[in-house]
């Protein structure tokens, strides 16, 4: 096998590890910014109860951020060297090292697009639940302050999640309450 030919796919490595590292930050680390947030006292972040429980899950995931950060950057500094050095800048090639930092500057921009995201997609579901909260509480002519029927709504929210969650449709459920325009039948009439 000739080493040109393996190096030309070996530029490919780090293109399929960022897409990895991206999937990696919105499906498996995203309890680690939800976790802060809740910590924070939002309302709309959810953390599974796995997490709740042992918090030293939370503290391996963050571990595994800067791991897999690292690593993609490396992977992908090296590619930078060797284009350097296929290009006849063998001077300038171990300045190619210094790539690394700009390529972890690259992922926590991923990771601050992947956090606004997740906060659009759990604001929506939960402000969804909240409308729906909020129309039963008037449908009764009940008297409640903003911050109880948040309360109320956010309990609400967090039991439908570890449902959810417990029939393995997390995603799906989060998703489609985030889509959803139901609002409650008479909510916005017009009289």
């Amino acid at each position: 096998m000739d080493v040109n030919f393996f190096l030309e796919y070996f530029f490919w490595l780090p293109v399929l590890l960022w897409v990895g590292l991206h999937f990696w930050f919105r499906n498996v680390s995203y309890v680690v910014f939800m976790k802060k947030q809740v910590n924070r006292g939002e309302k709309w972040a959810y953390v599974s109860e796995g997490f709740v429980k042992h918090p030293e899950r939370v503290k391996l995931l963050r571990f595994c951020d800067i791991l897999f950060t690292l690593v993609v950057s490396a992977a992908s500094s090296l590619v930078v060297v060797w284009l350097l050095k296929k290009q006849g800048l063998e001077t300038y090639s171990n300045l190619g090292f210094l790539s690394v930092i700009i390529f972890a500057i690259v992922a926590y921009l991923m990771v601050r697009r992947t956090e606004l995201k997740l906060t659009d997609l759990f604001q929506s579901a939960f402000y969804l639940e909240y409308r729906w909260v909020r129309y039963g509480i008037d449908c009764k002519g009940i008297m409640m302050s903003e911050e109880n029927v948040q309360d109320r709504a956010g309990l609400s929210y967090a039991h439908k999640l570890r449902n959810a969650e417990d029939h393995h449709r997390f995603w799906r459920y989060v998703k489609a309450m985030a889509k959803s325009k139901k609002v409650p039948p008479e909510m916005f009439e017009v009289y």
